[in-house]
């Protein structure tokens, strides 16, 4: 009976918790800016509080594998390799991001390195439903097309005589 319970527990708490993050998602506040003056570009805020509901799972496994005394390599193993991939969601949500500026834009990887392009050195751009492409003349960049101020990132690289290329 109390196995029972505590199923119903978790999958009441998931279902909280993935509620919570496609509400953080479909709510988030983004100022309306001009497209002429700088701005960042960067992912939303659900991919932080999507890093941060999964690290509060993660640490609930911890704990139930450490009362329980449950903790093997395999556990180990797995629990690490699902940190590193909440680490690289959390990394996206505070460290990537790219600032645009009238002559030229600032990117910023997940480690936090950051590059200097000019317009001028952009071979192109293609931009699907779901990812953006950037190739300039010394790296290649791809990233989500959900990022916020998409759409005046792309009115600012049109201005600067990028090639665009958009597929649907």
């Amino acid at each position: 009976m109390m196995t029972i319970l505590q199923v119903i527990l978790a999958a009441v708490l998931v279902a909280v918790a993935v509620n919570f993050v496609f509400y953080t998602g479909k709510n988030e506040r983004v100022l309306a800016i001009d497209a002429h003056q700088d701005f960042i570009v960067r992912y939303p805020r659900v991919f932080l509080w999507l890093a941060v509901v999964f690290f509060c799972f993660l640490s609930c496994v911890l704990l139930f594998l450490l009362v329980w005394h449950r903790l093997g390599w395999i556990s180990i193993i797995l629990l690490s390799v699902l940190t590193a991939c909440g680490v690289y969601v959390l990394l996206l949500a505070l460290v990537w991001r790219i600032k645009v500026f009238a002559e030229y834009i600032v990117t910023y990887s997940v480690f936090g390195v950051k590059k200097q392009v000019y317009y001028k050195d952009i071979k192109r751009v293609a931009v699907t439903k779901k990812l953006f492409f950037l190739e300039t003349a010394l790296k290649k960049y791809r990233f989500s097309a959900n990022v916020v101020y998409r759409e005046e990132l792309l009115i600012r690289l049109r201005e600067n005589h990028v090639n665009i290329e958009r597929y649907l």
